[in-house]
């Protein structure tokens, strides 16, 4: 099958910034509330990151595993 090339189609423009560049309000809004020297845990099921205020840790086999959430956690036990 051939690829077809639409002439009403824009290009798509990627901003790209060298670090300490400024950060366009879609980056932004992703970093909101996470500053530099706050360390983020990631959920050891689907890899999120955890907000310290629903933080879940659970010691499974001897192992402290952090989750985003409860149903997380319970999806992780189910797959061992």
């Amino acid at each position: 099958m051939e690829e077809e090339e639409f002439s009403n189609e824009e290009p798509v423009e990627e901003d790209v910034e060298a670090e300490g560049g400024s950060l366009d309000s879609q980056d932004e809004g992703f970093i909101k509330g996470y500053s530099e020297e706050e360390e983020v845990s990631e959920c050891a099921e689907c890899g999120g990151a955890v907000k310290e205020e629903k933080k879940v840790t659970k010691e499974i086999e001897g192992e402290t595993f952090t989750f985003c959430s409860n149903e997380c956690a319970k999806d992780f036990e189910e797959g061992i």
